[in-house]
């Protein structure tokens, strides 16, 4: 994955968890993409907080936890 590509997807999290849309900024939005987001870290029984849902997010925490199973 390019760098471009990896600053793209990082800044689409953080424009998504803020809420933020060309008019502005929605909450409701915010709050159901944080739920999404949170609902899958969850799973993986990881801290519920912003950095493990951006790992989430940019698939290094699936990445980890593969690497957790192949040891």
């Amino acid at each position: 994955m390019s760098d471009a590509a990896f600053n793209d997807k990082a800044e689409q999290f953080d424009r998504l968890w803020d809420g933020l849309t060309p008019k502005g900024v929605n909450r409701p939005r915010a709050l159901k993409f944080r739920q999404y987001i949170l609902e899958h870290v969850r799973q993986t029984q990881r801290p519920l907080n912003r950095e493990n849902a951006r790992k989430y997010w940019m698939g290094e925490l699936q990445k980890e936890i593969a690497d957790k199973d192949n040891y």
